[in-house]
């Protein structure tokens, strides 16, 4: 096997053509986040749901990403697995999102750190698009550490971290689909 073969083999190729999506994608995420800094006093039945709907968009999205993508089947299967996280959870808050404070903290922060993490390994294990992966599993881990840590923190500040969150991981997703847009256009 030549080294063009297995670099090949691991990095994966991006469906260039669909940079639309990814865009659209970052611009519902960068939308939640200012939704939820504009209007933080909402309900958490709000709150809950408005993240839920957009956690299963999100996590749908990464699933077929990953069943889609050609490449590196690590790279896919954590594309899979992160998506499919994604929807679980975002169904935990459609179907829960009164229960309490606390559930809603915990499964946010459980969630952050291990997509957080996922896609930090992401951007360790393959060169394309690494530095967007890599500040995302950062700032995603940290969120949920900071959310697991002080589960007292209130709604309000949640929601800020939340917000504040969504809006810098739209924005990088804006970027990369744009990226991916010019490639495309390249080849």
């Amino acid at each position: 096997m030549s080294a063009a073969v297995a670099v090949e083999a691991v990095e994966p190729s991006p469906p260039k053509n669909l940079w639309w999506l990814l865009a659209i994608l970052g611009a519902l995420t960068i939308l939640v986040g200012f939704a939820a800094l504009v209007f933080p006093g909402p309900t958490l039945l709000a709150v809950g749901l408005l993240f839920g709907i957009w956690l299963v968009i999100w996590g749908a999205f990464s699933l077929y990403r990953g069943i889609a993508e050609s490449g590196g089947t690590a790279v896919r299967v954590l594309s899979v697995i992160i998506g499919v996280l994604g929807v679980i959870v975002g169904l935990v808050l459609i179907v829960r999102p009164g229960q309490s404070v606390l559930t809603v903290v915990f499964v946010i922060g459980i969630w952050w750190v291990v997509t957080g993490i996922l896609e930090f390994i992401q951007g360790v294990a393959v060169k394309e698009y690494r530095w967007t992966n890599l500040i995302l599993g950062l700032i995603g881990a940290a969120a949920g550490i900071i959310i697991l840590v002080w589960p007292g923190i209130g709604l309000v500040t949640l929601v800020f971290i939340v917000g504040f969150t969504l809006i810098f991981r739209g924005t990088l997703e804006v970027v990369l689909a744009f990226q991916l847009r010019k490639l495309g256009q390249e080849a």
